[in-house]
């Protein structure tokens, strides 16, 4: 019987929130619009839940309220004076994430996506990304694969006539995570990001300050 037990307990899985792709991209108004859906498995039956949107500099959206139904699927409970389709729009800057919640008493459940990534391949293969973390757009982090096994590179960044190396070292599976700062009271503009090795140089321009922070499009949200 307790074999049995824990059985059904693994069958049954962890709850899950999942932010799906469904009808891609669109433009409205002038504005790049990247459609999503919210898919939610293994919630715990009769849980109340409420979906809370939260941006990259902490400020959150408390939206609508859920109910688990049997099956661990979550039912929006939206009140009588909402009617159609529910969507929440959510504008965003390049290499901006949003995190996803749904919230109750006993337990967070969430997800979150960069709906439009900062970021290169070189011809070589190796990826850089960069996702902003400060909220005046003075700090991101650096995210860089396809390299070498413990290659040696040189690594520095570039904006208004100052050249600042970053101390960074590839790890075994070729990986790179660094933070860049910038001034936090400086009015930003163009920079760009050099990664050195023996086979190629890569160049990698972006935005920081208040440039960074701009919205370039916004997520719509399908929520049921």
């Amino acid at each position: 019987m307790i074999i049995l037990g824990l059985s059904l307990i693994l069958a049954a899985g962890q709850p899950e929130l999942i932010c799906e792709k469904k009808w891609g991209e669109m433009t409205v108004e002038g504005i790049q619009l990247k459609r999503y859906r919210l898919k939610a498995e293994n919630f715990p039956p009769g849980e109340k839940f409420q979906l809370i949107i939260k941006s990259f500099d902490g400020f959150q959206m408390e939206t609508y309220d859920y109910l688990c139904n049997k099956k661990g699927h979550l039912i929006l409970q939206p009140g009588e004076d909402v009617e159609g389709d529910i969507y929440a729009v959510c504008p965003a800057a390049k290499g901006e994430r949003l995190t996803f919640i749904m919230h109750s008493k006993e337990k967070d459940v969430e997800t979150d996506i960069i709906p439009f990534p900062l970021e290169m391949k070189s011809k070589k293969g190796v990826k850089l990304q960069l996702e902003l973390k400060g909220s005046k757009g003075e700090k991101f982090s650096l995210f860089a694969t396809g390299l070498e096994p413990k290659e040696e590179v040189a690594l520095f960044y570039e904006y208004n006539d100052l050249k600042l190396p970053i101390d960074a070292e590839v790890t075994q599976l070729g990986d790179i995570a660094v933070s860049i700062d910038f001034p936090s009271d400086g009015s930003g503009g163009e920079a760009k990001l050099v990664l050195k090795r023996k086979s190629e140089q890569i160049v990698f321009p972006f935005q920081w300050g208040s440039a960074a922070n701009a919205v370039i499009g916004a997520l719509c949200l399908e929520i049921r």
